[in-house]
This record gives structure tokens, sequence and C-alpha cells, in this order.
């Protein structure tokens, strides 16, 4: 036994327990002798005190969760009226800067044109996956002053021309579609032709003009523009050329046209429902 009280492990017995008593001593000495116990039990109590706050602001997050759940909803619901009313704010804010910039787009080719009428501004609604030459609808019609084989634009030139017409909408064959012909020119060689194309200069994305002659000038990259009819204005950019290849009679040449507007890829036009001359003559039909 006396040998125990000359091991390590004693001395560390009697270390701890010196440590224990200079601690109580230090808070009998800063809180006062008799409040030893309370601080002592303040000490041991303080993990229990604070499991036991955490318990009781959850369940009372628990209890007002469902005392007020309608409440709640109808907050939340309101809240849901509110975004919804900020973005159909934002979506008409962008739908009238959107108009107003068409405005502007016909009003600049106006002030070239003054005879010229248009119908409100047209956004594309569909799209005809079947179609190869880039047909599609507007969400125009008669009731707006559209009619059969009115022309359509956007600021960069012609699209193409109104082929079928109802009250609210219209769908459009563009200057790709091989239904339209087009009397055209060249703005440097003066050189005239019709727009007539097929399935083949549709799939690369040109237009063709025939009836050109050889000898006409015409020139790769030259301006292609409107010859002017009782369909289509004078004047009225059309494209580019990008290629001309001699036809097998040796007398005139076909000429590939590279459109200044992807048809493809437009979603706002113009329609033109009246211009000077407008039905005077049945010269360049897009029947």
């Amino acid at each position: 036994m006396r040998e125990f009280f000359h091991t390590i492990k004693f001395k560390i017995l009697v270390c701890i327990f010196a440590l224990l008593l200079g601690f109580l001593i230090y808070v009998a000495i800063a809180a006062g002798a008799s409040s030893l116990p309370k601080a002592f039990l303040e000490t041991i109590s303080s993990p229990f005190v604070t499991l036991s706050t955490n318990v009781t602001n959850w369940m009372e997050s628990t209890i007002d969760k469902f005392v007020n759940a309608d409440k709640y909803k109808q907050e939340n619901e309101l809240l849901r009226e509110q975004l919804s009313e900020i973005y159909s704010n934002v979506l008409d804010k962008e739908a009238l800067e959107k108009e107003n910039q068409q405005l502007k787009d016909m009003l600049e080719i106006t002030e070239n044109h003054k005879d010229f009428k248009w119908s409100p501004p047209c956004s594309v609604t569909a799209r005809n996956s079947a179609d190869i030459s880039g047909g599609f609808t507007i969400n125009r019609g008669s009731n707006d002053g559209i009619s059969l084989y009115d022309p359509v634009f956007t600021k960069k030139g012609l699209v193409g021309t109104v082929s079928e017409v109802a009250p609210n909408y219209s769908i459009v064959s563009t200057v790709l579609s091989d239904d339209i012909n087009i009397g055209v020119s060249g703005v440097d060689s003066h050189a005239l032709g019709i727009i007539e194309n097929d399935l083949d200069s549709a799939y690369t994305g040109h237009c063709v003009m025939n009836y050109t002659g050889r000898d006409s000038g015409i020139a790769v990259n030259e301006v292609i523009v409107t010859s002017g009819s009782s369909f289509f204005p004078k004047d009225m950019l059309l494209g580019t050329v990008a290629d001309i290849i001699n036809d097998s009679n040796g007398l005139s040449v076909h000429v590939q046209i590279k459109p200044f507007v992807d048809v493809f890829s437009v979603s706002e036009v113009f329609v033109l429902v009246d211009f000077e001359g407008k039905g005077e003559d049945t010269a360049g039909s897009a029947e």
C-alpha cells in the first residue's frame, strides 16, 4: 500500500485533486462562499440548459408554422402574384421597345418612299419545318390591311410575299420559294431578269435570276434590287450576286443571288400594304 503512494498514478491523482480544489476555491472567492453550490450547479447544468433552449425554440418554430400555415400560404401566393406582375411588366416593356424599333425602321424606309403604307409591325409566330425555302406565319392578317401577294420586308431588304391571308394571320413565302417570280435588276449594270427558284437553289440559300443576257455586264458582288411591278415597288434591296453560270443556249446566264435577309432566322417583319402603282399591271406577278 505504501508503494502506491510513491507511484506516478498517485501523483497524477493528487495533481488533478489539487486543480479541482483550486478551481472551487477560486469560484468561492469570486462569487462568495454562499454561492459556491449555485455556481457549481450552474456549471454542471449548463449543457442541459442549452439543450432545453434549443428544443424549446424548435417547438415554437414548428408550432408557429402549423398554426400560421394559411397565413404563410396567402403571403406566398401574394408574392407570386407580385412577381408575376413584375415579370409581365418587363415583357410588356421589351415588346414595346421592340415595336418602337420596328416603327423607326419602317419610318426610315418610308422617308425615301413617301407613298409606302405599312401594316402594323409583324412577328413571326410559326415556321413550316417542311418548307425548304423557310416559309413562316406572321401574327397579322386582313384585319390589319394585309392582302394576298403583298411584299414583306425587313430594314435589310425584301423577305418574300404573302401567299395566304386570314383575318388574324398570314403565311409568307420567302424570296427562296419556287412559288414566286420577282422582276429584278442590277444596280450597276442595270441588267434585267426574273427570280425563278428551284429546290436546289433554296437548299443552298440562293435566289436564281434568269433571262439575263450574257453580255448584260452583270458582275459578282453586284447589288440586286426589284425592278418594279404591280406587286413589288422599284429599287427594294434583294441581295448580291454570288455566282454567274452560263446557260447552255449561250445567250443568257443564270445568276445566283445571296439575299440580304436570312429568312430562316428573321423574327420581325413589315408588310407593305400599299404603294404607288400597286395593282396597275400584271408584270412581275407573284403567282
